[in-house]
């Protein structure tokens, strides 16, 4: 007979009450539930933030295209109505390069 705790459980079922039980079906368990986690996450990204996402639209000016140079520094290529120019915009300043011709926005692919 094994000595009693004041509890009146013995040692053996305190060894085992105190050591993890780690299982095959625990183990797939905690696997699946993360499955779910990165999958639920991977569906807020892909579909739920673009649409929270807030563009300004303007009625009479739009932005054609921007190339990044550096951090913080870009060139942008605005177009007003029928009239397109070329823009550097820093952290401080904007700079306007150069008026573009119409015909010259078309790509030829």
């Amino acid at each position: 007979m094994t000595p009693s705790t004041p509890l009146g459980a013995s040692q053996e079922a305190l060894v085992f009450e105190s050591t993890p039980v780690i299982t095959f079906g625990y183990i797939m368990q905690v696997f699946f539930s993360l499955l779910i986690v990165l999958a639920f996450i991977y569906l807020i990204g892909k579909y739920l933030l673009p649409r929270l996402k807030t563009n300004a639209f303007g009625r009479y000016i739009k932005v054609i295209d921007r190339v990044y140079l550096e951090p913080q520094v870009g060139a942008y290529i605005l177009k007003v109505g029928k009239s397109a120019w070329l823009v550097a915009v820093g952290k401080q300043s904007i700079v306007k390069i150069d008026k573009i011709e119409e015909e010259s926005l078309t790509i030829n692919e």
